[in-house]
């Protein structure tokens, strides 16, 4: 006994089991792309997914009901044999179908728009074939010969379309994911669909049709099953190896976002800064230079002595208002670039005082400045920036809307009696008026400042005029 005949011996023997592999890998195919098209990609190939998963699912259950029928043909009579070869035809012609939609979504950029807008009549012609096929041809209770006819006419070309679309996607895509791995496993699966066109498409059932007693699945000796099973299972691994693509395609989805999400945290941040830190000190400076004008007319309209004073007066003011215009540059580097990188192990007091110093400097009033108890937990650089922006919209908010007289900022470390650090900045003037609360991001930004540093802020004012705004938070050390 020949190779040959052991080989076709034992085919026969478990031809069950290789159908049923067989259709189990177009079941595989399937479901797995069922699974990936819900997930969503930007990638083109995406939109093809169904095809391919109605193409994998009728293909699986074709086969299933082909080898259910081959089992229990001894139980049904002649007539509901028919019926249910019927069936399997149907499934049949929508895996063709599902084939042919593929090829033409994956065509469809190199494609004229007319074919596909032609694909329902390519669709209803495909029927015909089958109606031809039972209409002129004698009996055949298996439909083998619309089987055969379908397949050679309409799977064949449609499965080499696909081959021809894969090839194409795989080109495009070939440089901007810059993945060997879906680059071998595309071809693999583009030359796949071209053997599937030749074993599933070209080789058919014997049939009635001219070439039908020649071209079928006796052609080559062996049951063309093992050939079909071994393209079907190597179509549907090429094919999940592939799906590698859409998580890259995934991940950088994910990437964007992440990188959006952190473009909005740091224009929030940036935007924070430029109107606790830039604004604030614009404003000042337009203070100084409003006074500096000032001195310049009493300068023309005075007196020696008194022209004398304000051409002191407006010169040192304007000096000031250079020296903190280099100073806000420098702060405006930093917050573009995220250089800022805290003052080192400096003590809270230390950056408070020169904040007070600051403010005495550009609004001319007077701040009485009090520490109650010792420093205690260290506190990190971006705890003391944040303090010190809380402290700075503050004092801008009294110099803008309190019209006070006296101000005073208390520091409040740690005790025995109290946990948690306290910042506290009072004044006397008109308190917090509903303009003040409605006079833009202020308050806001000082109560995300104390959400950030876990800490809590209290804004009160009196019946009597004045306002207190309380900032209490804990050390951590660093």
């Amino acid at each position: 006994m020949g190779f040959t005949d052991q080989l076709r011996q034992f085919f026969a023997a478990n031809e069950i089991a290789v159908r049923f592999l067989h259709g189990q890998s177009f079941f595989i195919l399937g479901l797995a792309m069922a699974v990936q098209w819900r997930q969503r990609s930007r990638l083109e190939l995406a939109r093809a997914l169904p095809w391919v998963s109605a193409f994998g699912l009728c293909q699986a259950v074709a086969i299933w009901a082909a080898i259910f029928l081959t089992v229990n043909a001894s139980h049904f009579s002649q007539a509901t044999l028919t019926t249910l070869h019927g069936i399997v035809v149907l499934l049949q012609l929508g895996a063709i179908i599902s084939v042919l939609g593929f090829g033409l979504r994956l065509n469809e950029p190199v494609l004229p728009t007319t074919t596909t807008a032609l694909f329902p009549s390519l669709v209803g012609g495909i029927g015909a074939l089958g109606v031809i096929a039972l209409r002129f041809v004698q009996p055949d209770p298996d439909f083998a010969t619309a089987e055969a006819l379908l397949r050679n006419t309409v799977l064949a070309p449609s499965a080499l379309l696909v081959a021809y679309g894969l090839r194409q996607q795989t080109l495009q895509l070939e440089k901007p994911l810059r993945t060997e791995r879906f680059t071998r496993a595309m071809r693999v699966v583009g030359i796949s669909f071209a053997l599937f066109a030749l074993s599933d498409g070209v080789i058919a059932p014997a049939s009635q049709i001219p070439w039908g007693s020649v071209l079928n699945e006796t052609l080559i000796g062996v049951p063309i099953i093992a050939a079909r099973t071994a393209i079907a299972a190597t179509m549907a691994i090429s094919f999940f190896i592939a799906l590698d693509v859409f998580g890259l395609d995934a991940d950088r989805v994910a990437q964007a976002l992440r990188q959006a999400q952190a473009l909005g945290a740091e224009r929030e941040r940036i935007g924070r800064e430029l109107h606790d830190g830039t604004i604030q000190s614009v404003y000042a400076f337009g203070l100084m230079l409003d006074d500096a004008q000032h001195a310049l007319q009493q300068v023309r309209t005075g007196e020696p002595e008194v022209a004398e004073a304000g051409l002191i007066r407006a010169e040192r003011r304007i000096g000031d208002a250079m020296d903190g215009m280099s100073q806000t540059i420098a702060d405006i580097r930093r917050y573009i670039y995220d250089l800022r990188e805290g003052h080192g192990n400096e003590d809270l007091a230390r950056g408070l005082i020169d904040i007070i110093a600051e403010f005495r400097m550009r609004t001319g009033l007077e701040v009485t400045w009090r520490v109650v108890g010792r420093p205690g937990p260290s506190f990190s650089a971006a705890q003391r920036h944040h303090v010190y922006q809380i402290t700075r919209e503050a004092l801008s908010n009294i110099a803008r809307h309190a019209r006070a007289s006296e101000i005073s900022v208390t520091l409040e470390y740690a005790s025995e009696s109290s946990a948690r650090t306290r910042v506290v900045i009072h004044d006397n003037g008109v308190g917090l008026t509903d303009a003040v609360r409605r006079s833009g991001s202020g308050l806001r930004n000082m109560r995300e400042r104390a959400r950030i540093l876990e800490g809590a802020l209290e804004v009160t004012g009196n019946g009597e005029g004045g306002t207190t705004v309380a900032l209490s938070f804990e050390g951590s050390e660093t």
